[in-house]
Order: C-alpha cells, then sequence, then structure tokens
C-alpha cells in the first residue's frame, strides 16, 4: 500500500554552536540554545524563570529550596549541552560548557548534601569520605525531591 509513497521526508538542519541562555533562561525557555527556543504560543505575564517560594517564610527553607532550584536548572543545562553534544562530540564550546556545569552542579549537590542531606548516590560518597565513622546510610535523613521537597 505504501510501497511507492512518501509520507514525509524530514529535512533537518545541522545545529552549530553559538549563544547560550545561562541557566536560568535555559531553564525558563526549556532550551540552553537561544535558536532553538521557537515556542508555539506566547504566554503572558510568565516573566522570570524563578519560581515563588512556597516556604511560608521559614529561612531555612527558602534556602533548602532556592539551592534545590540551582541543582535543577543547572543538570538541565548539563543535559541539554550532553544531547547536543550526542550530535557534536568534538565541539571545543560544547564541550567547555558541559565541563564547567557538570562541576558546579557537583559542587552544589556537595554543599546541598553537606548542609540537608543527600540527593545521588555520590553525595552520600562524600559524606562519608567526611565522616568515615558514620553508621548511618543517609537517605533517610530527609526526603527525596519527589516527595514534595521543592514544590
Amino acid at each position: 500500500m505504501f510501497e511507492n509513497d512518501h509520507l514525509a521526508i524530514a529535512s533537518v538542519p545541522l545545529q552549530s554552536w553559538g549563544r547560550v541562555y545561562d541557566e536560568n533562561e535555559a531553564f525558563f525557555h526549556g532550551t540552553v540554545f537561544p535558536e532553538l527556543n521557537k515556542p508555539f504560543f506566547a504566554a503572558e505575564g510568565t516573566g522570570k524563570a524563578e519560581k515563588a517560594t512556597a516556604a511560608g517564610g521559614n529561612p531555612g527553607m527558602q534556602k533548602q529550596e532556592n539551592m534545590l532550584w540551582q541543582i535543577q536548572k543547572v543538570s538541565f543545562v548539563v543535559d541539554d549541552v550532553r544531547l547536543y553534544l550526542d550530535t557534536h562530540p568534538k565541539d571545543a564550546q560544547g564541550l567547555a560548557l558541559l565541563k564547567t556545569m557538570i562541576k558546579k552542579r557537583k559542587e552544589l549537590l556537595k554543599e546541598y548534601a553537606l548542609q540537608f542531606y543527600p540527593l545521588t548516590l555520590d553525595c552520600m560518597e562524600d559524606i562519608y569520605e567526611k565522616n568515615p565513622d558514620s553508621e548511618c546510610y543517609c537517605w533517610q535523613e530527609g526526603p527525596c525531591p519527589w516527595e514534595g521537597v521543592c514544590v
């Protein structure tokens, strides 16, 4: 039935490295690359990419939530640049940004783990490295992000 019929022929231009958004803008627009920011509609009144805190005035909770948002934004940039590098593995600017953001993410995760509780197994390793006599399997020290921490 469809042997000789062509349903569609895709033409996808090759992406090249250009200007990139910082992590706040990237998170807000859903891409690190401004040339890929092609919204289907214009949402009025969306403002900046910052989320209003729901911590109810508790400074400790605000700090914790702000740190989680920073980790989430940096992690988004890491993932988006990693996807770009899947098709451009030798792009020097992309590799440089990826290395910078991975380092920043690792520092944020470590700082968060030391102040609150670990979010990843690597964070737990950092805690054990700092306190090798710890007998606590630290996941129970706090809620996981999917348990409503960052809502």
